[in-house]
């Protein structure tokens, strides 16, 4: 390089043979311990001042790999310190590496190395490198570094390529090819100097792959007789898989590039016959490559190409190539559907009539014939699915197009042709037999189950466009199958149903009926034969057209029979649970007569294996569904006393085995499966809508007495005795409190009186027992928010005293947790519990003692003041609420509401304001700010309040102290409340100037941040508010 680096001390920081030395050991397996050593000494060296020289040194070894390291240690220097080389420098640089390169040119992987950083100093804004390809091949002619400024009267690329030895066009290809790449990293960048000099290039590298392409095609051509034929077949297929992997890095760099001088594609497009005749001599990567350019920058192929693509495809190549199913038939396929996508993408696929678009069409669908399954041998159709995705979607919007008046013929061709892939994908869908399944592995499995999921969407879009006549091709294809006992057919045919259950209408009814006439759901109860898979699928078959069962209530036992014979089998019993209680719970008043034999049916469930939690709650509330649909209570009543019989039996049982057999893990299994069932029992005996509203019946009816305190008060009461008594033998369980929470909110939807609808005691009752240990106190907590919203229009006078009750509860628990941060999920659920009775019943805190609402009031002004998030932001919404209510006239609560505030309104603004002066994070500070513009429009003397409690702030203390920052700390405090003022009637303006001033105070804390601590870790630290200023 430039003398004053070649002069520098030439000594480097060790000797040239202890340098290759270490490098030698890092391909030496034996010395593993010290490679991380090693590589870190290397590093150190290829940074040093002295890495261009040790690079230039090692390149000069005869050892591969020190050859690599290398021109590795070129990349290096290129990449961390080629912006500090001189011009002189630069062509030194560029001198050393082509020179470097022309005296080693066989194919290895410093030379391939080489190729790469001399692509990567190309791109640098270092090079003046402009004739790059031309001055590589003169270069190679001359054994010699040719550079740009010795290019004058020298051969063209054309005349010189002819001269050179296949390595030599073999390195020029490797590092075109890199050329491209690189260039496409620094797409973005703004400095355009390199992708200029790309443009200077291309016809250079026109000429390079014309000539590869050439002669690799020349070595392929060579005769069988030519006793060199291995050798030359294999130089041909070297230098043309190089060839188009160069051509294909050019294509998808010009994509990007080019855009501004797209006339210069037509220098790559010059190639591309030639590319494409690499097809049909069979060269590695060539269909991949080619799919590649088709699939992702489809408009660089031209008519012409496009034309002899397709004619190479239906020759005896292409045609020999779909015979036999192999990688390459994949690799094909994946250009005949990029192929159709460019015509289909254009619409004369299916708008014009043609020859060749009839046969285009046709190599599609045959592309679906092949006998392997998909998974294993096909994966052909994956690769056609997705251009049948396509064109079913866009026929789809053509339909939506042409909704009125008559369709156009090319419609209806086009619906021909989705007719028929139905049928094809009905074949690819259906299952194999179970000897070829059991030895796929859990990718071919994968493979299977996905392509599935892929028709069934593609069904779903088709349905758009074939409508009714799809149906009857599903329906017949089912009929069949079930007829002949071909099961696994069946299995898709019913597949091939369900995507489009949801939008079948009344209509087609007589479709389905033929189907489900069948004896399809008695032969699958009785017939052990039939596979798994095939019942699963029958089972979701249930489920999908419950309306259409619905409407057919005869054939409803059946139906049902088939799904309780299904639970039994463990691989259909969670399905057919769900199925089951959807199906009762749909058609309840068509199966009232059927109750007792579905009571035996579920002793006989009871015997199976898969009686579990799940499966039992499921069952339970099907049946339970059937209950509710009963004409009278009494009849009811009768029904609930033998669902309950069977939760009562699991409650026993549980608590038998934890008390008895000292069995714990069991008996907590069998009182939550006691609990779920109750929910289900419970969610299914709600009155339906229609038995609620009755828009003719007297507003002075009295509600029945029948489930609290008639016959039926006895049902209320084992609920009530179960929910109580299981949570006091299993207390630490969380699943089982919760669920006891879920069984005392099943009523709180109900308006009419039902076995659910509990007294208003009855919850608050165990909600008292609870105590800061309970698990899932959060969701207690919840369980009584919701119990106030449900009993507060109560009118039997208890609501009032069970409301007292449950707030000094919340007082219990506040004392208890001292601060929010013990337990920051049950200080929210607290002031969730208080905000729910502010905007419902506010009534009730106007008799409480001053120290009860103290104890309320000042722990949510904690959690304002807290650094937990959670709670911080649950306080703001309340007094948000709070200051709404005193503020609004139409509001029942205001009074109260007015009361708290003028108690309370100082200390929550103080509070707000310490979080605004910078001790809140970005992502709350609107959460406080809602409150504070709430408490300036309800309190006369805001401003007042807020000036005194600014004057109080520590960070304004703290830069009052400062010499000279008084008067300035009184500005923009005074500027701040001001705003305030000023914009408290606009939400977006007051958030502004509040964020204004928080950013002031954040970074005003950043230069006292060693004297400042956050209030909310005065209780960590045991610090008093005064310490805490100054800690």
């Amino acid at each position: 390089m430039a003398e004053t680096a070649a002069h520098q001390s030439q000594v480097f920081p060790l000797g040239m043979d202890e340098i290759e030395r270490l490098v030698k050991t890092l391909y030496d397996p034996g010395n593993a311990r010290k490679i991380s050593e090693t590589e870190a000494t290397l590093r150190i060296l290829q940074r040093s001042p002295q890495g261009w020289e040790i690079g230039d040194a090692l390149l000069n070894s005869q050892d591969e790999n020190v050859r690599f390291f290398g021109a590795l240690t070129f990349t290096v220097k290129i990449n961390a310190d080629s912006a500090g080389l001189s011009e002189e420098d630069s062509q030194q640089l560029l001198s050393k590496l082509i020179h470097h390169l022309v005296t080693r040119p066989a194919s290895s992987v410093a030379t391939r190395k080489l190729c790469s950083t001399l692509a990567q100093y190309f791109c640098k804004p270092i090079s003046s490198w402009t004739q790059c390809i031309q001055s590589l091949c003169i270069s190679f002619a001359k054994q010699q570094p040719v550079l740009d400024d010795g290019l004058d009267g020298q051969s063209s690329v054309w005349d010189v390529l002819p001269q050179l030895t296949d390595d030599q066009i073999s390195v020029l290809l490797e590092f075109a090819m890199n050329l491209a790449d690189e260039a496409k990293k620094i797409s973005n960048a703004t400095d355009r100097g390199p992708h200029d000099r790309m443009i200077e290039n291309v016809e250079s590298a026109e000429v390079l792959l014309q000539a590869s392409f050439g002669r690799g095609i020349k070595y392929l051509s060579t005769s069988l007789e030519d006793p060199q034929y291995d050798h030359y077949l294999q130089l041909g297929e070297k230098i043309c898989v190089a060839s188009l992997k160069c051509f294909t890095g050019w294509i998808f760099y010009a994509q990007s590039e080019f855009k501004a001088q797209p006339e210069k594609l037509q220098h790559l497009r010059s190639v591309t016959e030639l590319a494409l005749t690499c097809l049909e001599y069979h060269v590695d990567d060539a269909m991949e490559l080619v799919a590649e350019v088709l699939e992702n920058f489809p408009k660089f192929f031209q008519s012409t190409h496009r034309e002899m693509l397709w004619s190479a495809i239906t020759s005896s190549w292409g045609i020999e190539i779909l015979k036999n199913l192999d990688a390459e038939t994949v690799s094909l396929a994946r250009i005949i559907v990029a192929y159709a996508q460019i015509v289909l993408d254009d619409k004369t696929l299916y708008r014009d009539v043609s020859t060749h678009h009839e046969q285009v069409m046709s190599v599609l669908h045959e592309l679906l014939k092949y006998p392997d399954p998909v998974g294993l041998e096909d994966e052909v159709a994956p690769v056609v699915l997705d251009f049948w995705s396509n064109y079913v979607n866009a026929m789809a919007d053509e339909c939506f197009q042409h909704t009125e008046g008559t369709k156009p013929e090319w419609l209806e061709r086009a619906a021909a042709n989705i007719f028929l892939v139905m049928s094809e994908f009905l074949a690819k869908i259906t299952y194999p037999p179970a000897e070829v399944t059991q030895s796929w592995d859990a990718d071919s499995k994968k493979t299977f189950k996905v392509f599935r999921i892929d028709v069934r969407d593609i069904i779903q879009e088709a349905y758009e466009v074939l409508r009714d006549p799809m149906l009857d091709q599903f329906v017949d294809f089912s009929i069949r199958a079930l007829e002949a006992g071909n099961w696994l057919d069946l299995e898709a045919g019913l597949f091939c149903l369900l995507p489009i259950a949801d939008l079948l209408q009344e209509r087609s009814d007589a479709s389905l009926q033929r189907l489900f006439e069948q004896p399809l759901f008695t032969t699958m109860s009785g017939n052990a034969a039939i596979p798994a898979v095939t019942r699963r699928t029958s089972v979701d078959a249930v489920a999908a057209f419950d309306s259409f069962f619905l409407r057919r209530p005869h054939l409803l036992p059946q139906v049902l029979q088939f799904l309780l014979g299904a639970l039994a089998q463990p691989a259909l019993a969670h399905n057919a649970a769900k199925s089951f209680a959807s199906l009762c719970c749909e058609c309840r008043k068509s199966l009232t007569g059927e109750l007792a034999s579905f009571f035996a049916m579920y002793q006989q469930f009871l015997s199976y294996q898969t009686a579990e939690e799940f499966t039992k709650s499921r069952v339970l509330e099907g049946i339970a569904a059937i209950v509710q649909a009963q004409d009278t209570d009494e009849k009811r009543l009768a029904g609930t006393r033998q669902l309950f019989q069977y939760v009562a039996h699991d409650a026993m049982r549980a608590v038998t085995v934890t008390k008895e057999s000292g069995d714990a893990e069991t008996g907590q299994v069998l009182a939550l499966t006691t609990l779920k069932c109750l929910c289900g029992i419970g969610r299914a005996l709600q009155a339906s809508d229609e038995e609620v509203i009755d828009l003719e019946a007297s507003t002075t009816t009295t509600p029945s007495d029948f489930w609290t305190a008639g016959p039926g008060k006895e049902i209320q009461n084992q609920i009530i005795n179960f929910v109580n008594y299981l949570t006091q033998v299993f207390p630490a369980n969380d699943e089982i409190i919760e669920s006891a929470c879920n069984v005392l909110r099943t009523g709180y939807k109900e308006a009419v009186p039902g076995p659910f609808v509990l007294p208003a005691a009855a919850t608050i009752d165990w909600i008292v027992k609870t105590n800061i240990q309970t698990p899932r106190l959060p969701h207690v907590l919840d369980t009584a928010c919701c119990w106030i919203s449900s009993h507060k229009s109560d009118k039997t006078g208890t609501f009032p005293v069970q409301a007292q009750r449950l707030l000094h509860h919340v007082v219990a628990l506040l004392q208890a947790l001292q601060h929010p941060r013990n337990e920051p999920e049950v200080s929210v659920g607290c002031i969730e519990l208080l905000q729910k009775f502010i905007t419902t019943c506010s009534s009730i805190l106007t008799t409480e003692a001053p120290e009860t609402l103290n104890h309320l009031f000042n722990f949510s002004i904690e959690c304002l003041k807290s650094p937990e998030v959670l709670p911080k932001r649950a306080a703001a919404q309340l007094w948000k609420d709070i200051f709404d209510a005193s503020a609004n006239t139409k509001s029942e609560s205001q009074g109260t509401c007015q009361e708290i505030v003028r108690h309370f309104g100082e200390a929550v603004a103080f509070s707000l304001l310490w979080n605004v002066c910078g001790e809140v994070d970005y992502t709350s500070l609107e959460h406080v700010v809602v409150p504070l513009r709430k408490f300036f429009l309800c309190e006369r003397s805001a401003r007042t309040v807020v000036e005194r409690a600014l004057a109080e702030m520590p960070v304004v203390v703290r830069v009052k102290s400062v010499e000279g920052q008084a008067q300035e700390v009184e500005g923009w405090v005074r500027k701040f409340v001001e705003g305030l003022v000023r914009n408290a009637r606009s939400s977006q303006a007051f958030k502004e100037t509040v964020k204004e001033f928080w950013q002031r105070c954040k970074q005003i804390q950043m230069q006292f941040a060693p004297q400042m601590v956050h209030p909310g870790h005065r209780f960590a630290h045991g610090l008093s508010p005064a310490a805490a200023a100054t800690f």
